[in-house]
Formats: C-alpha cells, sequence, structure tokens
C-alpha cells in the first residue's frame, strides 16, 4: 500500500526535475523530462482531489436539476440523475457518472441559452465554479 500516493508522484517528479533533468544533455530529452515531470505532479494532484471534485459537481448538478424538474425534454432523464450514484468511488466511475450528468446539462443548456436567462445564468455559475474546482494549483 502507499499510504499518500499524490505525494509519492509529487516527490518523484520532484527527483526527475532536480536529479535527472540536470544531468541530460539533449535540449528534446531535457524537454521530454521536464514534460513528465510536471505530468506527474498534475496526476498527483488529480488523484489527490479528482473524486472529491466530480462528487461535488454532481452534487451541483443535482441541486440545479432538482430546481428544474418540470422544464423541456429530458426532465425525466435529469431526475433519474437526481437519483443516481456513482458504481463505486474509483476515480473512473465517479468520473463516467459525472458525464452522464454532464450531457444531460449540456442539452438543457442549449434550451436555457434560447427559453430561460435565469436557468442560463445558473448554468454558467455552476460551470463557472466547475472550472475552478478542477484547476491545477502549480
Amino acid at each position: 500500500m502507499i499510504p499518500r500516493p499524490h505525494q509519492a508522484l509529487n516527490d518523484l517528479a520532484g527527483r526527475i526535475g532536480s536529479r535527472v533533468l540536470p544531468e541530460l544533455s539533449d535540449p528534446f530529452t531535457m524537454a521530454d523530462a521536464g514534460l513528465i515531470s510536471l505530468l506527474m505532479s498534475l496526476l498527483g494532484e488529480e488523484l489527490e482531489k479528482g473524486v472529491a471534485n466530480r462528487v461535488a459537481d454532481a452534487e451541483a448538478l443535482k441541486a440545479l436539476f432538482a430546481d428544474t424538474a418540470g422544464e423541456p425534454s429530458g426532465a425525466k432523464a435529469r431526475a433519474a440523475f437526481v437519483d443516481s450514484q456513482p458504481e463505486s468511488l474509483t476515480l473512473t466511475d465517479v468520473t463516467a457518472w459525472l458525464d452522464q450528468g454532464l450531457a444531460l446539462l449540456i442539452d438543457l443548456h442549449a434550451w436555457a441559452e434560447e427559453a430561460d436567462d435565469e436557468l442560463n445564468r445558473r448554468i454558467w455559475s455552476f460551470l463557472a465554479a466547475h472550472t475552478e474546482r478542477h484547476k491545477f494549483d502549480f
């Protein structure tokens, strides 16, 4: 077991940056090693916060969908999402579950842009919060 996998990835990325990168002479290999190091750090951050961020997105979507029960087509699918949970808490399953909700949001947003300014603003607020939750802190 690796008790803090996000820290392990960050430590490995740091080691590549501080120990391996300075020993390289080829600029393309240096760029590759730097990119690998950066991506490992980002993967560590995603590993640490990914499930929590997606669950927060899904809960916000559920609240938004619960308020739009009588809106246009797709109401039954949105209600089903409100009552749903991911198959498991793995990042893969939580991502797939959230993707279902986001697909429903796209259809609702297309309608709201034409028919409901208040709902359109609420959807944009959700999207802004979603973006803020998923930004990387590096």
